[in-house]
């Protein structure tokens, strides 16, 4: 009787899965047809609008990532080589404040005509624009013999929703998925897939919503295609042509290529090398010790505890921190761990840091951004340490001011106001030592370079917000090792680079 029952669910089972990918090839099928695409060979798409780049590298948590601008935009997609190639007029616009080139901003750039190519044995992550547009995805699902369909109700909206793993593996090992988001109408409104980042966020939603359709010469397709990652705005299009079955364009001239990854593509993840230079230890004041290498990081003892100023680049670098330390203040747990603003290179290490049981102090406008990135699965990347701790981020936020204090020591955090690099950034005060520690606003040139450099807008963002919060600081920390070699930086170098004499 058990394994008659057994049978029964086994065949039972068997049913439901041949049901659903039946189910799944209907509906594709059906949604090929009412968008005009079975005879669908290439496709090329125009327009203008807006593109991502420096992942990483957001200036607010509601602005998004940085972009470029794109003028005299052209996609052409070979379907069956699942190959691209894209030409735009891209440009990225002056920064009015002017405080955006150097210290660690993005600069503007003049306009320029560029091609990027995906080629058919680029990385899932650089295919991204082939595999999420409305005829890749279904070009990929009708061949996909793993594809399910699930009916799924969104804002108020009944969707069906196919999904299917690709051939490409994650560095877990584990397939990709790819999900596509089908309305009663046959319509594709929706395609994401996830991808890695190793540091901070771990599987990466990236989001292609389209809307407005129109028909062109029997295709339909949207004429508005905007795409998240992670949750923040990457690519804003709008269409305003679609050709059917065009002829492909001449490859580009090699020296004109950007490449299948375009700019923004991003390493230094957990393995990759070269690993980070060798940490030590300078004594700053009694109980603050400052790291060096590449990124420095500041120590502050108090009675029972320490407070770690910044957990820079990945886990490696920030682990290699924490080490040095613990030999510097030995037996105190780091109860906090300060992060001066969310740019990768400057908060890559923060899940390092919990591992080791610190709560994050970040500004409150990054609430719901690192709640969410915390909370993220990590099933594409293999585990890190906090992963396997299983300890749970804590946070603590800043508004404009925060203060740490004890009979031992003191910190307080400063949020910048009318910072263009980073509207979230913050930096510390060390009154004990009349120290500032800050990440981006003074990356000290070398100490025999000519000055004035050319005037830097954020720099003098710096010195004004210190001057309007009354700060009495004669030396300054910046998280970037200053160019020539470690030594101290001073108030007095700040405004010497700046043009001034006091």
């Amino acid at each position: 009787m058990f394994r008659k029952s057994v049978f029964i669910l086994m065949f039972t089972a068997a049913l439901g899965t041949v049901a659903g990918a039946q189910d799944a090839k209907t509906v594709i099928a059906n949604a090929s047809k009412a968008m005009g695409y079975d005879q669908l060979k290439s496709i090329e798409y125009s327009g203008s609008g807006f593109e991502g780049t420096a992942m990483g590298q957001a200036q607010s948590a509601t602005g998004g990532w940085p972009k470029f601008t794109l003028k005299n935009f052209s996609r052409y997609i070979d379907l069956n080589a699942g190959t691209s190639q894209q030409t735009a007029l891209r440009s990225r616009p002056l920064d009015a404040t002017g405080q955006l080139p150097g210290g660690g901003g993005l600069a503007a750039v003049p306009e320029s005509q560029q091609t990027t190519t995906i080629n058919a044995n680029a990385p899932w992550a650089q295919k991204l624009d082939v595999s999420l547009s409305p005829p890749g995805f279904l070009k990929m699902a009708s061949a996909a013999a793993n594809a399910t369909a699930k009916s799924q109700s969104m804002n108020g909206k009944k969707y069906t929703v196919v999904s299917f793993a690709v051939d490409a593996k994650a560095p877990s090992g584990v397939p990709y998925t790819i999900r596509g988001y089908i309305d009663g109408q046959s319509m594709l409104d929706k395609v994401e897939a996830a991808i890695e980042e190793p540091n901070l966020i771990g599987d990466m939603v990236v989001e292609q919503s389209f809307s407005s359709y129109k028909d062109f010469s029997g295709v339909k397709f949207p004429t508005k295609i905007v795409q998240k990652r992670a949750g923040l705005s990457w690519t804003d299009l709008t269409v305003t042509d679609v050709k059917m079955n065009p002829a492909a364009p001449p490859p580009p001239a090699p020296a004109g290529a950007r490449g299948g990854g375009g700019e923004g593509a991003r390493g230094g993840g957990r393995g990759d090398a070269p690993g980070p230079p060798p940490v030590s230890t300078k004594k700053l004041g009694e109980g603050i010790y400052m790291t060096t290498g590449a990124y420095r990081s500041v120590a502050v003892e108090f009675r029972d505890h320490i407070v770690l100023i910044e957990a820079p680049n990945n886990e490696m670098t920030t682990t290699n921190i924490i080490a040095e330390v613990k030999k510097a203040i030995p037996n105190k747990p780091i109860k906090y761990v300060v992060n001066t603003h969310t740019h990768f290179d400057h908060s890559g290490g923060l899940r390092a840091a919990v591992a080791e049981g610190a709560t994050i102090i970040t500004h409150e406008s990054n609430k719901g951004l690192y709640e969410k990135w915390f909370g993220n699965t990590r099933t594409l990347v293999m585990p890190d340490r906090l992963s396997q701790s299983e300890k749970k981020a804590r946070f603590e936020y800043i508004g404009e001011k925060k203060v740490l204090k004890d009979e031992t020591n003191t910190v307080e955090l400063y949020h910048l106001k009318g910072v263009a690099h980073a509207e979230d950034i913050i930096v510390a005060y060390l009154p004990k030592i009349k120290t500032v520690v800050e990440a981006d606003a003074f990356n000290a040139p070398a100490p025999n370079a000519p000055v004035p450099q050319t005037i830097n807008g954020f720099e003098k963002q710096f010195a004004s917000e210190m001057d309007r919060l009354k700060i009495d600081y004669t030396t300054i920390v910046p998280i970037h090792q200053p160019a020539g070699g470690d030594r101290e930086i001073t108030r007095a170098d700040l405004l010497k680079n700046m043009g001034r004499g006091n």
